[in-house]
């Protein structure tokens, strides 16, 4: 019967994540970004923003992945081999002969600042235990300018390239990294980061895999243009029924030639995380009972509807 009652809740949430596809599809060409007021509208609720830096002495609201900052002492030294190779922003393309120039598309400067975040988790991973990476890369499309006739709207780029990541078959957790030609304004949604998480979010519940987790988190790593990155985090509440997110300050990558700024090493530590956090139901037999008793975090509340869309314009 619970099987039965947690399918049920999966396809309702499918239904709401459809009719916010519908929703990307019919604005994807206009917008290049979601305001805090257009994410209410759309049943997605902002929670605190993400800790990044570890300064908050206690963080009351979910957190599913875990970065890599004590388990893994001397990382600068371990990147020192990447150093040189780290480019300073490109802010003006060059002529065609000099191998610093790049086409114009924003999100191939986001490519190039990526690259070197890319090299070394994969050479890491292993040796700081980081159970996770990001999945294939998503470019993104916030400059209509640069869209595709269907743009990366929708679900098509996800079918055709699949971007799950093998991981422990307990864990749903799930990353992707997303190369963005525009930087976000504060509070502001990027276009690409939305489209990435209902994305992520559809595929988990596709797979039919985590049926027995009420949660299944997604972890967005936007990097804009070649100057910023932001961490975004987000799931489905099991018992609202939204789109629960907290996205991190806006990380700066501007640097200089050979020289990481400080928030490259953080936004390195976060690429090397682990997922944490209580995600699958809990079902106990209550002493002397045959009854069954569902924790606070079990989703055990009453099967919720699919969140109105109210139809908002962009300012």
């Amino acid at each position: 019967m619970e099987q039965i009652r947690r399918k049920e809740l999966e396809r309702t949430q499918l239904r709401m994540l459809s009719t916010l596809y519908e929703y990307l599809d019919s604005n994807c060409r206009s917008m290049t970004s979601v305001d805090a007021a257009e994410l209410e509208a759309l049943g997605i609720a902002r929670w605190t923003d993400l800790d990044v830096d570890g300064q908050l002495p206690c963080d009351f609201e979910p957190l599913f992945f875990s970065p890599c900052h004590e388990e893994c002492p001397g990382l600068e030294e371990e990147t020192e081999y990447w150093r040189p190779v780290w480019r300073a922003t490109l802010d003006t393309p060059q002529n065609l002969l000099d191998p610093e120039w790049v086409p114009s598309a924003g999100y191939v400067y986001a490519s190039v600042k990526a690259r070197w975040f890319q090299a070394i988790p994969a050479h890491l991973t292993d040796q700081y235990d980081a159970e996770l990476h990001p999945a294939n890369v998503y470019k993104g499309h916030s400059d209509p300018h640069y869209a595709s006739p269907r743009g990366y709207c929708g679900r098509d780029w996800y079918e055709s390239e699949p971007c799950v990541v093998p991981v422990a078959a307990d864990k749903p957790h799930m990353m992707i990294t997303v190369l963005e030609p525009a930087v976000a304004t504060e509070g502001n949604l990027l276009w690409s980061e939305f489209n990435a998480i209902i994305a992520l979010l559809e595929s988990r519940i596709r797979m039919a895999q985590f049926t027995d987790h009420h949660t299944k988190p997604v972890l967005i790593f936007a990097f804009q243009r070649d100057t910023h990155a932001r961490i975004t985090q987000a799931h489905i509440d099991a018992k609202t029924n939204k789109i629960v997110i907290r996205q991190s300050r806006q990380l700066d990558l501007v640097g200089a030639p050979g020289e990481p700024p400080a928030d490259a090493y953080l936004l390195l530590r976060w690429l090397l995380n682990s997922p944490v956090g209580a995600t699958k139901y809990e079902d106990e037999e209550l002493p002397g009972q045959g009854a069954r008793k569902k924790g606070a975090e079990t989703g055990g509340a009453e099967m919720p509807t699919v969140p109105k869309i109210v139809d908002v314009k962009s300012g």
